[in-house]
């Protein structure tokens, strides 16, 4: 007690003496949550959790071959560049980004790599933040509370991320908004050694194949056909490997204290001149372009200050009042004339903004909300009519109306059908791939030629969706059409098509590494969907 008297004594004496107050270091978050990850929790949620898009039905899991992986103590599968599924889906502005569904074991093979030099990865990215005065990054791996997936596009976590963008605007008078442009298409794989061990490190050692980041390097182009250019979208180890090239730009920006945010490739930076506002966006290219990637010019802003901190359209739709009578659960009870005013004002700023993500935004809303019976009505035919003009809508119908208001599978089938047809029309196959999902979900036939609609497509999640609705419902002669369609695109396109060609052949017109665990009845498809 005496000792502790006696230091206390000391540290006020220093803080008297230099007239300032003593400051315990706060730890950085990035860097805490990136150690929070081992090499198993990574490749785990890689592999296991990490190789299908979030975007596509939720028939597909890779967690059976992630089982079987470990249990086969991580086999070294051919060390070639495959090819990939492409599967289009519609982004808000109602124009599609192409995700990809890499080889399963051209992505095992990476997956694994990225897992046995994680240590020095881990080292690496933490190096990159340590200049940063608050966590940069907005979007990266993490753990995630009771999921072991390691990424999501949304997540936020105040406790852990904190919220820098209050405290950095204060005595700014710009803020500056640019992007990069076409980020994971264009980030150029051997930029990944660059960014580790530097670029002349690396170009004097480029054919050195027992180098650590050269083995990483092939992994990663292997994914993609062996190609130079472009990270798939889709597979969460892309998220990971962008953020090695993305923190080290960051660092580069920091030390030359730049006060912004970044969300992937979205960047926020708020200066307090024009001359400031000018020279970030040279600096931040002159940056880039040492990673062979560059800014959208299209979308570099540099705004006065001050501005709201939320988008206008976020304030008026989560503000909008929708009454004060709740039911025995709590939840807000809403009548037709609250809802039809919400809806429309969601409608009149998503043509103002030419942003569907705002009816997105609508929708969760007012999934937590009790509907009285003319307001349910009047809002699951607004939704079919929103869903037809709208697909980027598609994706999130499901979690955010047809399960919150248990919806009837007879109405779910009509709007699946109504889709359907749109999906036929436009050639927007994830509209047709949604509509059989459903069906397979909630147990109701579709009044369609799925069979020959699902061929003429050449769409792989639209192919495979089609077989296990016909087999579903035990259409022997649409099975063997589906068998010839594979027989044929496994001549030339196997990996193109692999979950389609996998499911549908048998393990004798199977090879290699497919045939192998196709014989031990490895599965990428959720059972309850294949039955």
């Amino acid at each position: 007690m005496r000792l502790r008297k006696i230091l206390t004594f000391i540290v006020n004496l220093i803080k008297r003496i230099l007239g300032m107050s003593i400051r315990v270091p706060r730890p950085n978050k990035y860097a805490d949550l990136t150690n929070e990850i081992d090499s198993d929790d990574l490749l785990e949620g890689l592999l296991g959790f990490g190789l299908f898009a979030e975007k596509l039905p939720n028939f597909l899991t890779s967690k059976p071959f992630y089982d079987w992986y470990i249990t086969n103590s991580k086999p070294k599968f051919e060390n070639k560049g495959k090819d990939y599924v492409r599967y289009e889906n519609m982004r808000h502005i109602n124009v599609p980004r192409l995700l990809a569904i890499p080889n399963p074991f051209a992505y095992a093979n990476l997956c694994n790599s990225l897992s046995d030099y994680w240590d020095k990865l881990k080292n690496q990215l933490v190096v990159n933040v340590k200049n940063q005065k608050f966590k940069v990054s907005r979007i990266h791996l993490r753990k995630l509370k009771d999921k072991k997936h390691l990424f999501e596009m949304n997540y936020k976590n105040y406790d852990k991320d904190g919220s820098p963008e209050q405290k950095i605007i204060i005595g700014k008078r710009y803020c500056v908004e640019a992007d990069i442009s076409n980020c994971f298409p264009s980030i150029y794989s051997h930029s990944v050694p660059w960014a580790l061990v530097g670029k002349e490190t690396a170009k004097i050692n480029k054919d050195d194949d027992r180098q650590w980041y050269n083995i990483l390097d092939k992994f990663i182009r292997n994914t993609k056909n062996e190609e130079t250019n472009g990270l798939l979208i889709g597979p969460h180890a892309s998220n990971l490997i962008s953020e090695i090239i993305l923190t080290k730009i960051d660092y580069s920006l920091c030390e030359k204290n730049y006060q912004y945010i970044r969300n992937i490739d979205d960047y926020k930076c708020f200066v307090q001149s024009d001359e400031e506002a000018e020279q970030f966006l040279l600096d931040l290219s002159t940056e880039l372009k040492d990673y062979e990637l560059y800014l959208n010019n299209k979308k570099t802003l540099i705004n006065q200050l001050p501005q709201a901190s939320i988008s206008e359209w976020v304030n008026k739709i989560s503000n909008f009042d929708l009454g004060s009578e709740k039911d025995e659960d709590d939840k807000i009870v809403l009548e037709l004339k609250r809802l039809r005013a919400l809806i429309d004002t969601a409608i009149e700023l998503m043509l103002k903004e030419n942003n569907s993500a705002i009816i997105n935004y609508t929708l969760k809303i007012i999934s937590t909300k009790n509907l009285k019976k003319h307001a349910y009505r009047y809002y699951i035919d607004t939704v079919h009519h929103l869903l037809l003009l709208y697909p980027y809508l598609t994706s999130i119908v499901d979690e955010y109306v047809f399960e919150p208001f248990d919806l009837a599978p007879l109405k779910i089938k009509k709007i699946s059908g109504d889709l359907y047809d749109v999906g036929i029309e436009k050639r927007f196959y994830e509209a047709c791939s949604y509509s059989v999902y459903w069906a397979l979900k909630y147990e109701f036939k579709l009044d369609k030629d799925i069979l020959n609609d699902s061929l003429k497509s050449n769409d792989c999640i639209f192919l495979t969706l089609g077989f296990l609705y016909c087999k579903k419902y035990r259409e022997s002669s649409a099975l063997k059409e589906y068998k010839k369609k594979a027989k044929e695109l496994a001549k030339t396109d196997f990996d193109r098509f692999w979950i389609f060609l996998y499911r549908v052949l048998p393990q004798p017109n199977l090879s290699g590494d497919y045939k192998r665990i196709k014989k031990d009845k490895i599965s990428f498809i959720k059972p309850e969907f294949d039955v």
